[in-house]
């Protein structure tokens, strides 16, 4: 049976409608058999524990980044921890890294309506991924199919249907997850 990591790129997660309820989906479907990192709670004093992450990574075969879509990118929490973690050595710079053939699965939720995404910009928010594709590729990693959810902004008048979009999602991803770990 595949170990499961799931990072939490949320930079404020009590404060969150979408992520949490994804989060908390996985959790109470798969138990203790997932590691679950909340970044939020991980970075302290303006740092992770890095070698702590670097074992997490190591003992994982499917990693999942959950975040919110910021500015069409990463929230700068995930990013500043793929920057420290992904060290040389650990997760590249040899054939033999800690990362090479773990499965990395994108799960982010945005928070305007898919159409703005579709129509009103000149990229899809997929397509806005491709950079994962290639850290992906230069750290031996497959990189699966993304999951994203739209219309999940913080607007207090929406909390319930942003609440049955995170479970939705929740659902996308655990069904994801079980076909992957099989």
């Amino acid at each position: 049976m595949s170990k499961i990591l799931v990072i939490s790129g949320h930079p404020n997660l009590p404060d969150s409608t979408a992520n949490k309820t994804v989060l908390d989906a996985v959790k109470n479907h798969f138990g203790d058999a997932i590691n679950m990192r909340e970044l939020d709670k991980l970075y302290v004093n303006g740092k992770f524990d890095v070698p702590a992450e670097q074992k997490a990574l190591a003992e994982a075969d499917i990693v999942v980044l959950q975040f919110p879509v910021y500015w069409y990118s990463v929230p700068g929490l995930l990013k500043q921890w793929i920057d420290d973690v992904f060290e040389y050595g650990f997760a590249y710079g040899s054939q033999d890294t800690a990362l090479r053939g773990k499965k990395l699965l994108i799960s982010a939720t945005a928070g305007a309506p898919e159409n703005m995404y579709r129509d009103a910009l000149p990229y899809e928010l997929t397509t806005t991924y491709a950079d994962f594709g290639n850290t992906a590729a230069f750290t031996g990693m497959e990189l699966e199919e993304p999951i994203f959810s739209y219309g999940t902004s913080s607007d207090p008048g929406n909390a319930a249907a942003v609440r049955a979009i995170g479970e939705n999602h929740g659902t996308k991803l655990i069904a994801r997850l079980e076909s992957l770990r099989a």
